[in-house]
């Protein structure tokens, strides 16, 4: 599964998702994985000559179908490797949901790390001689091999917290983006580090992976004229656990009848499944809403995410629910403040996911 490369620099490991940096074109002109991934490392030989790779090829998949289990697999994978000497780790993944697993893996693993975990990807096949692909991959490398403690994405000139970034266009070179903080380094000739981020910093042998996510997350983007009666048999399902609602602007949830939501949260609140609001905005604040819809949302109980992306919203939620529902089988939490501690850990901030009332450094 290890194929290793003579050591130039840094030693690096390379984990190989799938994506459209490692796709090949079929005759019928369709795009999918390679029928090997180790034919991902003619994407840039020339690595050969810059680091010391090892190169796990954990999965191939189109990042359409990766799912929370994977998140976990690529979190045990490095866990896993996290004492052999490694500088760095990349991880090579599609670019529809690389914001996902990376806000995933940051809280899979926790703050601070040792070593730098950098997500990139391409919006070209290797194939395309102007693409992105190889110079994103060897780009990555080169910053898996800088004093950063943290999961990143770095794709194009940038490199963002990587559970600050989100995707924002289907085929520019620049697809990624940190709306609500800035970015971590630039890359030019030399790759600028700023001061937001944070260094590589030892990990004691107490360092423990929490890398489950829990099922039974509904999402829901808020519309004009949505009747919430639609969304009853969602939350009576036994398979439903929580939901998040998409709302318009900084929080904001309709509250007059027939398609006030508040009914809907207070009755999510009393079967025990928590009602989390994020915005159909990039990062938009939903934490101090001053509108009314807002407060009335709040009111009802439905949690906040602050300046949190939807897709770490989404990661994180999922995460926090995995803990508490584990909590509550080992007789850990009591029943009855399951829903507060959810909020608890919902507006807590783990990873330097999300600005607190205390805290706007870095933001923009």
């Amino acid at each position: 599964m290890i194929n290793k490369m003579h050591k130039r620099e840094a030693r690096i490991c390379l984990i190989f998702t799938g994506g459209t940096i490692g796709m090949q074109r079929r005759a019928d002109g369709t795009l999918q994985p390679p029928d090997n991934p180790r034919d991902f490392l003619r994407v840039a030989p020339e690595l050969d000559n810059i680091i010391e790779l090892e190169f796990v090829p954990l999965m191939n998949k189109d990042s359409t179908n990766i799912n929370p289990t994977d998140w976990t697999a690529i979190a045990e994978a490095i866990f896993e490797r996290r004492n052999d000497g490694f500088d760095g780790f990349v991880v090579a993944h599609g670019t529809d949901t690389m914001h996902f697993s990376a806000s995933a893996v940051a809280f899979a693993l926790g703050a601070p790390l040792p070593f730098p975990i950098v997500f990139t990807g391409s919006q070209t096949i290797p194939e395309v001689s102007h693409g992105d692909a190889r110079i994103n991959l060897i780009r990555a490398c080169k910053v898996a091999s800088l004093d950063i403690g943290e999961v990143v994405i770095s794709f194009g000139d940038y490199v963002f917290r990587g559970c600050r970034a989100q995707k924002k266009d289907e085929a520019k070179f620049d697809a990624f983006e940190s709306p609500a903080f800035f970015p971590l380094a630039y890359i030019t000739e030399q790759i600028v580090l700023q001061p937001v981020t944070h260094a590589a910093t030892s990990r004691g042998d107490d360092w423990e992976l929490n890398a489950k996510f829990a099922s039974g997350i509904a999402q829901v983007s808020l519309i004009p004229g949505l009747e919430p009666e639609m969304l009853e048999p969602v939350l009576l399902s036994e398979q439903c656990k929580g939901l998040i609602l998409l709302s318009f602007g900084a929080g904001n949830v309709p509250h007059e009848d027939p398609y006030s939501f508040v009914k809907l949260i207070h009755g999510s609140r009393e079967l025990n499944k928590p009602v989390v609001i994020a915005s159909q905005f990039p990062a938009n604040a939903t934490l101090h809403t001053a509108y009314e819809p807002g407060k009335a949302a709040r009111n009802a109980g439905a949690i906040p995410t602050g300046n949190m992306t939807n897709s770490c919203a989404v990661a994180k939620f999922r995460w926090v629910m995995a803990q508490v529902e584990e909590r509550l089988a080992n007789a850990e939490l009591e029943p009855h403040k399951k829903m507060r501690e959810v909020e608890r850990m919902m507006q807590t901030d783990y990873v330097g996911e999300m600005d607190t009332p205390n805290d706007e450094k870095g933001s923009k």
